[in-house]
């Protein structure tokens, strides 16, 4: 595992997260995420591995490679912005718009009358339709078991002048890290099948099981039981 020394003074605490803070670094337009709870890095770089695996585009997701950061645990990544744009997460949109709660709102509707909801908001709001984007993540959280995929982890980005779906990004709160008991899909349903199985048809992330198997076994002694039994269970 690389390991990295990094100054302080690149410090950025993140106090936006649904999950507590967490400190990162940034320096020469990458990333350094240190690990809460233990695990984030691996559950990262594998999230990232699995669509790799899969033959999704690169362009379409964040690659994350675990490493030691200042002697402890986390990962790296490059920053997907590219110049003179910025990431608006679905919830800073909806409160930009009308000074509400996406998740408040969202969460007196079903489920499937939500995604229908946020889908035909952002369509209203930036032209841009989200199915496939939401299709993708929901086929991958349900692998992974992502319990941390709420609003500002989703989102778009804006260059001054047209928007796009951001990469997928920020899987570190799956594969059982940090859960005392069985995770619980987050944004529309608590039901990572219910979640796929609505927006599956615009899907283009294929998942590759074969070859994920395969390098789960290639590499079973670097990969935590952990991890390797939540994705194999969830591919059989």
């Amino acid at each position: 595992m690389r390991e990295i020394e990094i100054d302080e003074r690149y410090a950025f605490t993140d106090k936006g997260t649904s999950d507590g803070t967490q400190v990162k670094y940034f320096k020469d337009n990458m990333w350094y995420k240190l690990d809460r709870y233990g695990g984030e890095g691996e559950a990262e770089e594998l999230a990232s591995t699995v669509l790799g695996l899969s033959g999704y585009p690169a362009k379409k997701y964040v690659t994350y490679h675990q490493a030691l950061i200042n002697g402890r645990p986390g990962c790296v990544s490059r920053n997907f912005l590219r110049r003179n744009e910025q990431f608006i997460t679905l919830y800073r949109l909806y409160m930009n718009t009308t000074g509400r709660d996406l998740a408040s709102v969202t969460r007196m509707m079903d489920y499937d009358d939500a995604i229908e909801f946020v889908l035909d908001f952002v369509l209203e709001q930036t032209d841009v339709d989200l199915r496939e984007y939401l299709a993708d993540i929901f086929i991958l959280d349900e692998l992974i078991l992502n319990d941390d995929r709420h609003f500002n982890n989703l989102g778009l980005l804006y260059d001054g002048e047209s928007f796009r779906p951001a990469p997928i990004f920020d899987n570190g709160k799956s594969l059982l890290i940090g859960s005392d008991g069985q995770p619980i899909a987050k944004a529309f349903s608590g039901s990572f099948s219910l979640n796929r199985a609505y927006l599956q048809e615009y899907s283009s992330l294929k998942l590759n099981r074969q070859a994920i198997l395969s390098y789960l076994d290639e590499h079973s002694q670097d990969i935590s039981g952990r991890a390797s039994g939540v994705l194999k269970k969830n591919l059989l």
